[in-house]
């Protein structure tokens, strides 16, 4: 049985460098689909010192393999999610008209091929709102259950598409599989 962490949104790395000190028995995995930040999260990994594995993937966690449009903001508010966000403060700190095209990773395939049964698998999941999308697949391919812990930051009032009861619903489902844990 591997331990494995993987951290969907890797942003500066501050957390992947918090989570490399308290779970140094653990195997790393890091997606980020912001280029700007890739130096900081080496530097973070650098002074981590992790005795195992850890690997960084320039690429944002997805449905599908491909590319796809990010929107950046400043470094804590880039998004795969098309569209205006509500409140509308959110919206001035994207850039909407000038999408940069990055890698995407189907998340649910690359669980598949990554990791087994029997693993200990703990996901930090800080998306900016595409863990939606992403949950949902896990859940219909069934691949969430290879999942054993979600620390995870929900966006569902930054989305006029997004519901409360769809959020509800997505919610419940993945808590019926996975420790779902509220990251902030």
């Amino acid at each position: 049985m591997r331990k494995i962490f993987v951290d969907c949104g890797t942003n500066l790395g501050n957390v992947l460098k918090q989570f490399m000190h308290e779970l140094p028995d653990h195997d790393f995995y890091a997606f980020e689909p912001n280029e700007s930040l890739l130096p900081s999260i080496r530097e973070n990994i650098e002074r981590a010192r992790h005795p195992g594995q850890v690997e960084v993937s320039h690429s944002a966690v997805w449905t599908h393999d491909g590319t796809i449009d990010l929107f950046l903001g400043h470094h804590e508010s880039s998004t795969v999610m098309a569209g205006k966000r509500v409140p509308p403060v959110y919206d001035q700190q994207i850039d909407y008209s000038s999408p940069v095209r990055v890698l995407a990773t189907d998340f649910s395939a690359w669980l598949r091929r990554t990791v087994a049964p029997d693993d200990h698998v703990v996901v930090k999941m800080d998306i900016e709102g595409a863990e939606y999308p992403v949950l949902s697949k896990l859940l219909a391919d069934e691949t969430i259950d290879l999942v054993s812990v979600l620390y995870i930051e929900w966006h569902y009032d930054r989305f006029p598409a997004m519901s409360r009861a769809e959020h509800d619903q997505i919610v419940a489902a993945v808590s019926a599989h996975v420790d779902v844990r509220d990251w902030d």
